[in-house]
């Protein structure tokens, strides 16, 4: 009796062991292949090996998830490419009903399936984030990103109250300079990189030509002009606005401080 209660405790015995799950994974993912709307997923994929993964994923989660094994991490990572492939939640539901469509064919209780779906269900909102994007990755990456630059200088040049701060200046270095500039504050900028300072610092001739507060607004007025042009999502403009706008306190005293 003492025995059985061991054997039995982990959902891998109730479903009926390693032997059933072998045979599960095999009508898994022969559900899996044949959905249209997963297809695109397995091209170029050896599956053979997929399976061996899948059958050490399920045997891990359906016995025991060791304490220091972060499975949330591990997914995200051996998933990043698929997540950039449009991976979501979505797919993450069609995943557990083939496996919850297998289990069923395969005349396992209906107590252990439930039991199965909720082993499952904490593992959605890994999909429902997917890869961890950054705002820059929302306006449409780095590809997005050199484009606006090139549309927001023709913008900033030609307005007669910036013009002159541009006199002299080598355009593509400014612009590979604000690219760069553009996707640290669009991604993650370090806590050890001091931004306002670099800002100050590197405006300091230009403030002493009378650059303030006011062609800070005029640039970042042709900056969501820009995104707005190139049809990027309002809350993603408003999020961007909130990013420079704290920004402007630097024109305003370095201004000040040049007078």
């Amino acid at each position: 009796m003492f025995s059985r209660t061991i054997k039995d405790r982990h959902l891998l015995s109730r479903i009926g062991g390693p032997t059933a799950l072998e045979a599960a994974v095999e009508i898994f993912y022969e559900k899996l292949v044949a959905d249209k709307s997963l297809a695109k997923f397995f091209e170029g994929i050896d599956v053979n090996s997929l399976k061996n993964h899948q059958r050490r994923f399920l045997t891990l989660v359906f016995t025991e998830i060791p304490k220091d094994l972060d499975l949330a991490l591990v997914m995200q990572g051996t998933h990043a490419r698929l997540f950039d492939m449009g991976l979501n939640e979505r797919h993450f539901d069609t995943f557990v009903g083939h496996l919850v469509a297998t289990l069923k064919d395969m005349q396992i209780k209906k107590k252990f399936v439930d039991e199965v779906v909720a082993v499952m269900a904490p593992f959605r909102p890994i999909f429902e984030c997917g890869k961890q994007q950054h705002l820059i990755d929302r306006i449409g990456g780095s590809a997005a990103l050199e484009a606006a630059v090139d549309i927001f200088y023709e913008k900033i040049v030609g307005d007669p109250t910036l013009a002159k701060f541009f006199e002299g200046t080598d355009m593509n270095n400014l612009k590979a300079h604000q690219r760069g500039f553009l996707t640290l504050a669009l991604t993650e900028i370090p806590q050890d990189v001091d931004v306002p300072n670099i800002i100050a610092s590197k405006h300091k001739r230009l403030f002493r030509m009378g650059l303030n507060e006011i062609h800070f607004d005029s640039v970042a007025g042709h900056l969501i002009s820009t995104l707005d042009g190139l049809q990027v999502k309002k809350k993603d403009i408003d999020e961007i606005a909130a990013i420079v706008t704290p920004l402007r306190d630097i024109f305003k005293e370095g201004a000040k401080q040049a007078a």
